[in-house]
């Protein structure tokens, strides 16, 4: 990413708080690294998009296959989401998460910028009754933390007994969910 890119694009204080107290609450960072993750984030602020990378970076220099954990960490980001904050009160089941996400209420309520540095997060495809759906991201943001998000965000209102999201390259992310 260029530099430009880091100083445009910002990112909401709640999503900073949610990926440090998911880092916390799985125990990925502790001590002192883990008392700075979340020092001085203001859940209604806004950050440079590099804040987020600087906690990623925690991840990755302190696992060699961090794509598991950061999936983890999505998932934990939205479980806390949905019951600790807004979530309850916005979805009231597994596939409004996907609606939810690709509306303006969603991913674009916790990223700005320029359109062309935020990218997209759309519902391309959505077949409820075969269980499946198909999302193309042009966001900034780690897969696997994405992949996580999405398992995340269906899975917490509790209707969904399976929820898989595979990424399948050039930002499209097939589901399967029952």
């Amino acid at each position: 990413m260029n530099s430009h890119h880091e100083e445009t694009l910002e990112i909401f204080g709640a999503l900073l708080d949610g990926f440090a107290k998911a880092c916390l609450n799985l125990n990925i960072v502790a001590g002192r690294q883990a008392s700075e993750l979340t020092q001085s984030i203001e859940m209604l602020q806004w950050y440079p998009y590099q804040r987020l990378r600087d906690l990623e970076n925690t991840v990755f220099t302190s696992y060699s296959n961090s794509g598991p954990i950061l999936e983890k960490v999505g998932v934990q980001m939205m479980w806390a989401w949905y019951h600790f904050g807004p979530g309850q009160q916005i979805l009231k089941d597994g596939v409004d998460f996907l609606h939810f996400q690709s509306s303006s209420n969603g991913y674009a309520s916790v990223v700005k910028g320029p359109q062309s540095e935020v990218g997209d997060f759309k519902l391309m495809e959505l077949d409820p009754q075969r269980g499946t759906a198909l999302i193309h991201s042009t966001t900034p943001f780690n897969k696997d933390l994405e992949r996580g998000v999405i398992i995340g965000g269906m899975e917490a209102p509790g209707d969904l007994d399976y929820v898989d999201v595979v990424h399948e390259g050039d930002g499209y992310f097939q589901i399967e969910f029952h």
